[in-house]
């Protein structure tokens, strides 16, 4: 603790203050231009440039160390610029070579665009010494790096540095339909071997937001936007294999097509729809034993549901995960199985039919968004000992909605209406949750009023359930020292999980929080930058009013001279803390101890060719049975070269005396009933492992590997029966409840792209899981273990083509 003290005093504060913002002319051109990273036409000599770049990092304020020149030329057809980056020492620019958007250890030259100047939305592009693009979505100082555009762009390395050259179509910006266009521009630059970023309209880490920092790119004339009509048809084979617990192998394959369409509804509003989607490319999940009261949420890897999501997942109540996810009565078939019958066919997830997104923003600054997808019926099939079969429905028709309202407001402020919608066919539940969002900055972007109120209701048969959500939150958002307070709650009955995800509902809470930045150096320079911070929670029951818990963090981060980061944390649950959902009994509770946390992390210079980082928690709770854990993890990453890098990890994590729900029972007592709640004591292991490579054959052709091995084994040694006053108390239960779980997955993916936004995936991917009653003696055990006759495993090798149209480029008159 007195580490976290002495280097959180020592971030000293220094104030900066915001340059004034400037302006480049674009110049109109009648002449061709080659896009060949040679600057020999005529055109760019006469254009005004950009120059007096500063520098972000790795000390912002300071004049670029190397000159820079930016020219931007425009025609009917689109955008061009040219960067000229000078280098006085162009052997030791830094260039790997990687996948399309990620960037590796390279310098990058980049530019984002604002066209509406709504200080909120833009358009960032990036390209390498090596020509690697990388492109995304900028919403309110986030990055959506899944949205892809097609653009141009080449490069070439000289005695000078380097130059890079690139063409922006029309048909991949949104832009108003006015004669005279004033777009928000910002131009980056990357020297990696300094790990010096700079811009060209001077950003103050201190004040809150990028664009509304950035210059103004003038003299944009007479531009239309084309038809932006885009069409990518895939077809994609598979080969399939397959084996239950003790079955015998099973092999198929299966042929699928369909076809993702774009169509520009106006200047501003874009039609995305897929039509019978393929997402085999999409990595698999990392599953885990989860022994807690909640699901585990995974990531989405879909392109179609990462893409321009911004304006669907205000206030955090779309989950794509659940359109083409589990069924809805998953269980059922179980709940049905007669007497010698058996399952023979039971798919596991709903498969979609279409799905559809219009978005856009208009020049007053209002997005609108519909997402709409329908899910198929599914059922499962069963026989029974006389050969008969019969189908038991898994998941009714469904259809999922999405409407958004979004109005930027002067100063980098919004409010936004949502609204999601779930209709089943049948008697299925039906819901719908409508969400009222604001975020309201003063004139100076000092200071902030933020907040939102939700409603869902869930349509069950013959009955209406409807709940609340509520957040304020009160913030000063620019200054080295910024702080928040806030206050939330959810009622008992809130829920938005048939298209959202929420864990805990029924709950109030108070926090406040306080940060520090400190973007200078500081202890006579030995480290270059740094910060810190404290959070302060106070949490209730909504209904009925219960004291829950009290929880404190606090945190410090710094970055040394030497390019190494370092953090440091420590969280406390301060006293009691009351757990309403871990006996997943309403009404029943959990009295545990408080406990205590100390955790850090470092991780050396990236730029080197051996990246080491580590990480580590310690735990522990306050009562008398000496329960803690420790977790640890190491992570390296070795380049042999510009081409190819591998990457592992290992994570270990013991958990000593740990506490946890079990069982219940339902116990007659004197013409009623009550329930019986049993919680256990257990040790419990768990390892994740991985290992990931990438080798480059160019820009435009990689190979990406990606190996992932996770074992967690859980063994009880005695257990308890929960009181009514949430304490444990002796029991006489007896039951095993051991557990030990593997997931092994292996994902090989050949990606070429092999003309523009069209790709050629060959994908290989293995999964084997193992769940057993008793913990397995050791992780090689366990591991070992995984490859038995009687694991379940599957595996697939498709070959997916993916061909990119587009009506400007067909019909350019």
């Amino acid at each position: 603790m007195p580490v976290l003290v002495l280097l959180f005093i020592a971030l000293l504060s220094c104030p900066l203050t915001a340059q004034q913002k400037p302006t480049l002319e674009a110049v109109r051109t009648d002449a061709s231009i080659k896009i060949d990273g040679i600057l020999d036409e005529a055109a760019w000599a006469d254009a005004p440039a950009a120059t007096d770049f500063t520098t972000l990092r790795p000390t912002p304020g300071l004049a670029a160390s190397q000159p820079t020149a930016i020219k931007v030329l425009y025609d009917n057809k689109g955008i061009y610029l040219a960067a000229q980056l000078f280098d006085s020492q162009p052997d030791s620019i830094l260039a790997e070579l990687t996948e399309r958007d990620d960037l590796g250890n390279t310098d990058f030259f980049g530019f984002v665009l604002d066209p509406y100047q709504s200080g909120i939305d833009g358009f960032t592009f990036l390209v390498t010494p090596s020509n690697v693009q990388f492109d995304a979505k900028q919403n309110d100082g986030r990055e959506d790096e899944n949205w892809d555009a097609v653009w141009v762009s080449e490069t070439q390395r000289n005695d000078d540095g380097w130059v890079a050259e690139i063409f922006l179509p029309y048909s991949a910006l949104r832009f108003p339909s006015t004669a005279e266009q004033r777009w928000t521009v910002n131009f980056v630059r990357m020297i990696r071997r300094a790990n010096e970023q700079s811009f060209w309209a001077e950003i103050d880490p201190t004040i809150d937001g990028f664009l509304n920092q950035s210059g103004t790119l003038t003299g944009l004339y007479d531009i239309k936007a084309p038809l932006r009509l885009q069409a990518t048809p895939f077809v994609a084979v598979y080969g399939l294999q397959g084996r239950e617990s003790n079955e015998k192998t099973t092999y198929g394959t299966s042929i699928t097509g369909g076809m993702d369409v774009k169509l520009g509804l106006s200047d501003a509003f874009t039609l995305d729809m897929t039509l019978i989607p393929d997402f085999g490319e999409a990595r698999s999940d990392d599953q885990i034993l989860n022994l807690g009261p909640f699901e585990q949420r995974f990531d989405e890897q879909r392109a179609f549901f990462t893409e321009g999501t911004e304006l669907f997942n205000k206030g955090g109540l779309f989950y794509s995960r659940r359109v083409g996810g589990r069924n809805f009565y998953q269980h059922r078939v179980y709940d049905q199985l007669g007497e010698g019958e058996e399952i023979v066919h039971n798919p596991q997830r709903a498969k979609l039919y279409n799905a559809t997104k219009i978005s856009g923003r208009t020049a007053q600054g209002t997005g609108l968004g519909f997402f709409n997808a329908v899910e198929q019926e599914n059922y499962a099939t069963i026989r029974n000992t006389e050969g008969e079969e019969r189908e038991v429905l898994t998941n009714p028709l469904t259809n999922y909605n999405v409407v958004t309202v979004d109005q930027n407001l002067p100063n980098n402020s919004s409010a936004t209406l949502i609204n999601t919608n779930v209709l089943r066919e049948g008697e299925a539940r039906d819901a719908n949750v409508t969400g009222l969002l604001f975020d309201i900055h003063n004139n100076a972007n000092a200071y902030a009023v933020r907040g939102g109120f939700n409603h869902s209701r869930k349509y069950e048969p013959d009955n209406l359930i409807t709940g609340h959500a509520l957040e304020l939150e009160l913030a000063r958002i620019s200054g080295q020292w910024t702080w928040e307070a806030s206050y939330g709650e959810e009622s008992d009955t809130y829920d938005v999980n048939d298209l959202g995800i929420i864990f805990a509902n029924n709950s109030r809470f108070w926090s406040a929080e306080l940060n520090y930045n400190r973007p200078q150096a500081f202890f006579n320079g030995k480290f270059l930058n740094g910060g810190g911070g404290i959070d302060l929670d106070y949490r209730r029951l909504y209904a009925p009013s219960r004291y829950v818990g009290t929880n404190l963090e606090a945190y410090v981060y710094a970055t040394t001279k030497g390019f190494w980061n370092l953090n440091l944390w420590t969280e406390h649950d301060i006293g009691d803390q009351f757990d309403f959902f871990e006996p997943r009994v309403k009404g029943r509770y959990w009295r545990g101890p408080g406990y205590s946390n100390f955790g850090g992390w470092i991780g050396t210079d990236g730029r080197k060719k051996l990246r080491l980082s580590t990480n580590f928690n310690l735990n522990r709770w306050w009562d008398d049975t000496d329960r803690h854990s420790l977790s640890f993890a190491f992570n390296a990453r070795y380049r042999f070269s510009d081409r190819l890098s591998l990457s592992g990890f290992a994570w270990r994590g013991n958990f000593y005396r740990d506490v946890g729900y079990v069982n219940r029972e339902t116990i007659p007592a004197n013409g009623s009933s009550r329930t019986d709640i049993y919680f256990g004591t257990r040790n419990r292991s768990s390892v994740e492992a991985g290992l990931s490579g990438k080798y480059s054959f160019s820009a435009r052709m990689t190979l990406n590997l990606r190996l992932r091995h996770y074992w967690s084994g859980v063994a009880y040694s005695r257990f308890h029966l929960l009181d009514t006053d949430g304490r444990l108390v002796d029991t006489d239960y007896q039951s095993n409840h051991d557990q030990d779980f593997d997931a092994l997955n292996v994902d090989l993916i050949y990606r070429w792209r092999f003309a523009p936004g069209s790709d050629i995936f060959v994908v290989y991917k293995s999964n084997i899981t193992d769940f057993d009653s008793e913990k397995a003696d050791s992780y090689s055990d366990s591991f070992s273990q995984l490859w038995g006759r009687d694991t379940p495993r599957s595996g697939s090798l498709s070959v997916k083509v993916v061909y990119w149209l587009d009506y400007a480029s067909l019909f350019p008159g």
